[in-house]
């Protein structure tokens, strides 16, 4: 096989591959289906040239014949192509009638090449010749006509396309013609090269022509995303300067390399051409750079620059942070740099679909994408500009179908997706510009990578907006606030003082804002520095702070923040004005005196009267009845009793009212509470209760005044015995705990360890009415009850800084909890063995 026939194949193979690549990309598409045919056109000359190569049969003559008859076929091509693309529906026989003086001319003069009027004769001109020469007679002038009048056609089809062609329709137009003038001109170079030379084989790289035009036409019909016809000649010029300026610079250095090392060297051919090659090598990159900015001064183009656009888009980004004002900017934006006269912008929502963001929706006439629509997920996948001039050239899936459905409906050019961590969060839709070009490859990339930056964006604004809200937010919720807020960075710098702190406190966040906590108050900076250290925090802790002179009580909690990483930030200091709690819980005790005094002087009253009335009843009857010696005694006797009766209640008044301060000394609570239990024993035993004991606490060592707290034990367990006339059980247990303890000594609860201890029965329970009055003065639901034991036993427990805390149901018991603060070992001098 030689190299004409080698030409031919892969002319062949190639024009056959680039027609069903093209079909078969949308063979519902009649411009796909007329370029398959136009490539078969091309295919049959090919196939006749090759035949002529190989002498088939021996007919050199005929084969040459129906070389020249199938290109005739040719042109024919061309107009197919030019008619389905000025008219995309226009059906196959009106596209047939309307070529019918073509097919007319093609017969004709096809019928006039099988004469011998065409071809005289055909030889090889020698036996190392692949190219046969022909001799032709007059026939050849109705064949060379022809081609004239193809060529002028096409030549006034290219006036008849700028005039009425636009967008879409335009770029396929030029670059039909691109290819055929490109095909024509390398043949015309080939021609040209075999006369000057006198070298026929020359033209053995005729067949080559095909793939040039096939090339040129397929990228213009087929292709998704299409270059101006102006950015191809661009880099075909560009690259054309290329290859002749290094073919020239090769050809300068080994010609002189050669020059200079030829009386040198043996050998300075292959020294010539390696040092060629290098300096080639290495002129490539600049030479490269050089040729294209010669090439855009050849070919002029009006082009958006995606660079100045990038960059404005940039700062535009960069200095606005707002959505509301970053939205229209970039709308404007994209509409001044691509000349569109009506762009809308769509943003995802939470339920996935796309909602109308620009222009603003005006009432319910809202632009709406459903989630799973044929365009969104058609973005998802190519991840690119979707335009109409590319869905006709997909295959017709129902993506497609809906997506070409939508823009057409709504007269969209264009669908760009902006992605974000690989998910659309927006879409541009741009209608058809103004000067009515097409959106080609790289006004499809500035768009894309504008997209997918602004997606970024607009989530970065949208994130900026909310913090700012939270912040606005924030300051007002903390000036809204009742409680006063400090915070202080790990540096030891106040950062935030809200409205209520800086009252409280007399400062201003301007003032302190900034400045080391050493200057908030003592009590303030001290609870800092101790979290700063590392301790932990604490709550619900009552301080006093001095500001303007007076003092201030504050119930204040501390404690360090951290970052969502767990990394700390600060401290946090919180503060509540305890001034009027103050107050209010003053006068509520002053209320509860008053209550008190006049449920104290109503029970004295009643329970004073009663031994009144009988002594004054005998004392009436004495002188009458002196002489009685029975009633005498009798009248000794009730009246003696009924005055010790006055003489106890006065006794238990007086502790109450007066307690008597207690030995406080460190003593074992469990040793007071086992005493305690033997004193009720009897009691317990008589009334068949079973007592649980169980006494856990491993630090039970108290400051008390062992006779006063047996007492209020022992009440609190004859308590628990009345409430089980019929017997039950009795729990008696300890643990140590931490508990909030009433500190009488410096006016303030403070949490602190303490032993807890806990008294539970199971007998008939306390009424919930009666539940807050148990500790009252002379209240008690008992027939023969005073109402004064649980009384005094409150007023020892307070006296013992302990807290109680009573729980209780009808029917289910009552559980007293009883919490006293634990000593120290520095004052547990002095203290009591346990027995």
């Amino acid at each position: 096989m030689n190299t004409f026939q080698t030409i031919i194949l892969i002319s062949l193979f190639g024009n056959t591959i680039i027609g069903a690549v093209v079909f078969g990309l949308n063979p519902r598409r009649r411009l796909n289906r007329y370029f398959l045919l136009s490539t078969l056109l091309i295919a049959v000359w090919l196939l006749m040239m090759l035949a002529v190569s190989f002498e088939l049969f021996g007919r050199l003559e005929f084969w040459t014949r129906q070389v020249s008859a199938a290109a005739l076929l040719l042109p024919l091509g061309y107009y197919i192509l030019r008619l389905a693309i000025m008219e995309p529906d226009l059906p196959p026989w009106q596209l047939w009638y309307r070529l019918r003086f073509h097919l007319l001319a093609i017969l004709l003069v096809g019928l006039l090449c099988q004469t011998p009027f065409f071809v005289v004769r055909t030889t090889f001109a020698g036996m190392d010749e692949t190219i046969p020469v022909s001799e032709y007679g007059i026939g050849i002038y109705p064949f060379i006509l022809y081609f004239i009048i193809m060529s002028l056609g096409m030549v006034f089809s290219v006036r008849r396309t700028l005039r009425e062609c636009t967008g879409i329709r335009l770029i396929e137009s030029q670059f039909l013609l691109l290819g055929w003038i490109a095909g024509f001109s390398f043949g015309v170079v080939v021609f040209s090269v075999a006369i000057v030379t006198d070298y026929q084989e020359v033209t053995q790289f005729l067949p080559l022509f095909a793939l040039i035009l096939d090339a040129f036409v397929a990228y213009g019909l087929a292709t998704k995303r299409i270059l101006s016809v102006s950015e191809v000649l661009q880099r075909v010029v560009a690259y054309f300067l290329v290859l002749v300026v290094l073919s020239v610079e090769y050809a300068l250095i080994f010609l002189t390399v050669r020059f200079i090392f030829r009386p040198l060297f043996e050998n300075a051919a292959f020294a010539s051409h390696l040092l060629a090659t290098l300096a080639v090598a290495l002129s490539v990159v600049p030479v490269e750079s050089w040729m294209k900015v010669i090439s855009k001064r050849i070919i002029v183009y009006d082009l958006v620059s995606s660079e100045g656009l990038l960059a404005r888009a940039g700062g535009m980004i960069r200095e606005i942070l707002l959505e509301v004002e970053l939205v229209p900017d970039f709308m404007r934006l994209v509409s001044d740099a691509f000349g569109v006269p009506h762009a809308y912008l769509l943003r995802v929502a939470g339920d996935g679909q796309m909602l109308q963001a620009y222009p603003e929706p005006v009432g319910r006439n809202i632009l709406t994408i459903p989630e799973r629509h044929g365009l969104l997920e058609l973005l998802r996948s190519e991840r690119g500009a979707i335009t109409m001039s590319i869905l006709p050239r997909m295959r017709a899936r129902e993506d497609v179908k809906q997506a070409r459905a939508f823009l057409r409906t709504n007269g969209w050019e264009l669908a760009v997706g902006g992605f974000m961590r690989g998910q659309l969060k927006i879409v541009l839709l741009l209608q058809a510009r103004k000067n009515l070009k097409i959106y080609d490859l790289r006004d499809q990339r500035a768009l894309q990578i504008l997209c997918d930056q602004f997606a970024v964006a607009l989530e970065n604004s949208y994130l900026y907006t909310e913090v700012q809200n939270a912040r606005i937010y924030n300051e007002i919720l903390l000036n809204a606030l009742t409680s006063g807020i400090i915070a202080v960075d790990m540096d030891g710098r106040i950062t935030m003082l809200n409205r209520n702190a800086a009252e409280m406190t007399g400062f201003a966040l301007e003032e302190v804002s900034g400045k080391d906590y050493s200057s908030l108050p003592d009590v303030f900076a001290e609870a800092v520095r101790k979290t700063l250290a590392g301790e932990e925090g604490f709550e619900h802790e009552d301080v006093v702070i001095s500001e303007g002179g007076a003092q201030i009580p504050l119930r204040l909690s501390c404690a360090p923040f951290q970052s969502h990483t767990g990394e700390p930030l600060g401290v946090l200091l919180v503060f509540t004005d305890m001034t009027e709690f103050k107050a209010m819980e003053e006068q509520i005790r002053r209320s509860d005196r008053l209550s008190s005094i006049g449920t104290l002087s109503a029970g004295m009253a009643h329970e004073i009267k009663n031994p009144l009335v009988t002594i004054n009843t005998f004392t009436q009857l004495l002188p009458e009845q002196y002489d009685n010696a029975e009633f005498r005694e009798t009248f000794f006797e009730l009246v003696g009793k009924e005055a010790r009766r006055i003489d106890t209640l006065v006794n238990r008044l007086l502790r109450f009212a007066r307690p008597v301060k207690g030995d406080l000394r460190a003593v074992s609570l469990h040793a007071c509470v086992r005493d305690a239990l033997r004193l009720a024993g009897q009691q317990l035993h008589r009334s068949q209760i079973a007592l649980m004991e169980d006494l856990q606490a491993q630090h039970d060592w108290i400051l008390a005044d062992k006779e006063q707290l047996n007492q209020a034990f022992v009440n609190l367990l004859l308590n628990a015995v009345d409430a089980m006339p019929v017997g039950g059980q009795l729990w008696v247990s300890s643990r140590n705990s931490v508990a909030a303890l009433d500190m009488q000594f410096n006016g303030h609860s403070q949490y602190q360890s303490c032993v807890e201890l806990t008294i539970r029965d199971t007998g008939v329970g306390i009424e919930a009415d009666n539940l807050a009055r148990i500790f009252d003065p002379f209240f008690t639901t008992k027939e023969r009850g005073v109402g004064l034991g649980l009384s005094v036993t409150h007023g020892i427990i307070q006296e013992h800084h302990a807290s109680v805390h009573v729980e209780s149901k009808p029917g289910e018991g009552t559980t007293f909890t009883l919490h006293f603060p634990l000593q120290q070992p520095s004052d547990q001098t002095g203290k009591e063995r346990v027995p």
